[in-house]
C-alpha cells in the first residue's frame, strides 16, 4: 500500500475515533449502512474494541449504496459532534429491515444522539460533512478499495468482512510487524 495514502487515512481529524490516542495498533474499517457484510461483521469491530483495550477503532463511512446509505452516514457523522458516533453506528448496524429518514433518524435517536440537535448538525455542518465524505472516498480510491467493508489494519489492506477471529488474528499480526 502507498504509505502516504495510508498516512493521510490515519491522519484524518474528521473520521470518528474511539479508543485510546496511544494505542498500539489502528483499525480502520471503510463501511456502508445498507452493506449486509457491513452489518453481519461489524459486531467483531464491537467485541475487539470491548475486549482489546490497545486497539482504537476508525471509521470511514463510504456510503456507495444510494441515497438512504448517504443519509445514514450523514446521520452518524452528525452524531459524531454530539459524541454519539459509535452508539448511532452501532444501531444503524444492528437495524434489520428497510431503512427510511425517519427509520434512521429513530434509530439514532433511540442510541442516545439529540434528534433535534442531529436535524440541527446535518444541515448547519452539511458542508464539513460533505468534505468528510468526499474524504472518504477519495481514500477509499487511493487505496484501491472496490467495496465495503474494507479495513486497513497496520499495513494490510483486507476487503470483504472479517469475523472476530480474522479480525483479531489481523491485528496481531500487525502488532508483530507484519501487517
Amino acid at each position: 500500500m502507498d504509505s502516504d495514502v495510508v498516512r493521510g487515512v490515519l491522519s484524518d481529524p474528521g473520521s470518528p475515533v474511539v479508543g485510546a490516542a496511544d494505542a498500539d495498533v489502528t483499525v480502520v474499517v471503510f463501511t456502508d449502512y445498507l452493506c449486509s457484510v457491513c452489518k453481519r461483521t461489524d459486531g467483531a469491530v464491537r467485541m475487539l474494541r470491548a475486549e482489546d483495550p490497545r486497539v482504537r477503532v476508525m471509521w470511514k463511512d463510504w456510503p456507495i449504496r444510494g441515497p438512504i446509505a448517504d443519509f445514514a452516514a450523514r446521520t452518524a457523522l452528525a452524531a459524531h459532534r454530539q459524541g454519539a458516533y459509535a452508539v448511532v453506528h452501532a444501531g444503524l448496524m444492528e437495524a434489520r429491515g428497510t431503512l427510511s429518514p425517519e427509520r434512521i433518524d429513530a434509530i439514532a435517536a433511540r442510541a442516545g444522539a439529540d434528534g433535534a440537535r442531529l436535524a440541527a448538525d446535518r444541515k448547519a455542518s452539511a458542508r464539513e460533512i460533505d468534505a468528510q465524505l468526499a474524504k472518504h472516498n477519495l481514500q477509499a480510491f487511493g487505496l484501491g478499495i472496490a467495496g465495503t467493508p474494507a479495513y486497513v489494519i497496520g499495513d494490510r489492506l483486507i476487503e470483504g468482512g472479517l469475523d472476530a477471529r480474522r479480525l483479531k488474528n489481523a491485528v496481531e499480526s500487525a502488532r508483530r510487524g507484519r501487517g
